[in-house]
């Protein structure tokens, strides 16, 4: 009796229970680093896998953000629809209606996020599958802002690099070449034009480096362990490019075409450094130019590399309440109260029994 009624009352529940619905969809984002240019960032970006964009990482960012939940709340008047007069229960409500899944590579927490599924859950199927379609909007939109003003940021970086190699290029070329109408033209021996070129390839890196560096403190902050890596190469870089500085300065091999000058050694000196800086600057020419030309491309077709592998579909079958799992619950509940009420009956009638038994001992005594 006792198991009938309880199941009985637990459907009777479960089918006044209001049904609810979730629409379902699931992203990628197809490059899974920051805005970049080029070669520039290796542990971000590559030279030949195009412009990276912000990865899944950002996704959850702003999937969980309060400007989703509020954009949300103007969009859908919230306030009416759910009846509540405060934000905060609103953003509970919605943490507590939007799901978010991210799936990983390999299903470990520190692996890249291979894609994110999101689940909006309402009494209204297509309610949810509307208001699925508007996060995924969203946070395409706001996506592509971040791509943007990466592209734009390094944009800048690379242009004011620029603009500064072509003064620094002037300034060399004027120099070298005031110094060759005054004292006529060195020749360079093969083994010292190698080293300068070294000395330019390591110079070029370190301006890779350096914008690597401040690219990352703006993304990452000082305090990340990225900055403090490219920060340690570039200290080594640096302490390289001096070593190959003083080498060069001490380097003997230097010819002057003029034989009245050869017995003036701190002229080949100046000549060689001279000669150092524009080559040095020239081969950062050649490095940046395209640099610039690529991050220019890259700003003209910048877009949020967020691709849909499901759509948000419009549910069909309610999400909850599970009935089937609620009566069964309450069947399960019935026996141990049915289990529970058997033995109170039997431990009450033993303990009736034993004071009766009582009762006649002390009447016969």
């Amino acid at each position: 009796m006792i198991v009938s009624l309880i199941t009985i009352i637990s459907l009777v529940i479960s089918l006044m229970l209001t049904k609810t619905y979730i629409s379902r969809a699931e992203v990628i984002q197809t490059n899974q680093s920051l805005g970049s240019f080029g070669g520039i960032l290796q542990s971000i970006g590559s030279l030949n896998s195009g412009q990276r964009k912000v990865g899944g990482e950002t996704i959850l960012v702003i999937l969980n953000s309060q400007s989703l939940k509020d954009s949300l709340i103007d969009k859908f008047d919230l306030f009416n629809r759910y009846e509540e007069d405060y934000k905060e229960s609103l953003y509970r409500k919605l943490s507590e209606r939007i799901q978010i899944e991210e799936m990983r590579e390999g299903g470990l927490g520190f692996n890249p996020i291979v894609s994110v599924k999101i689940g909006v859950i309402d009494e209204t199927p297509d309610f949810a599958q509307e208001m699925n379609e508007y996060i995924i909007d969203f946070l395409s939109t706001r996506m592509e802002n971040i791509n943007n003003e990466n592209s734009e940021y390094s944009l800048e970086l690379i242009r004011e690099r620029f603009r500064k190699n072509q003064l620094e290029l002037k300034q060399a070329e004027k120099a070298l070449n005031e110094f060759q109408n005054t004292y006529g033209i060195f020749e360079i021996e093969n083994q010292l034009s190698v080293l300068i070129e070294n000395i330019a390839l390591v110079k070029q890196e370190i301006i890779e480096k350096e914008i690597q560096l401040e690219l990352i403190r703006i993304n990452f902050g000082q305090s990340s362990s990225q900055y403090k890596s490219i920060n340690s190469e570039i200290n080594a870089l640096n302490k390289k490019y001096e070593e190959l500085i003083e080498k060069s300065d001490n380097n003997e091999q230097i010819q002057f075409a003029s034989p009245n000058l050869k017995d003036v050694p701190d002229l080949f000196l100046t000549y060689a450094r001279l000669f150092r800086e524009v080559e040095i600057q020239n081969m950062i020419y050649e490095f940046i130019v395209p640099q610039l030309e690529q991050q220019e491309l890259y700003l003209l077709n910048s877009n949020s590399g967020l691709r849909i592998i499901d759509n948000p579909d419009l549910p069909t079958y309610k999400y909850k309440p599970k009935r089937a799992y609620f009566v069964i619950a309450g069947f399960i509940f019935s026996i141990v109260v049915a289990c529970l009420s058997v033995l109170y009956l039997e431990s009450s009638r033993r303990e009736d029994s034993e004071i009766n038994r009582i009762k006649e001992i002390i009447r016969r005594t």
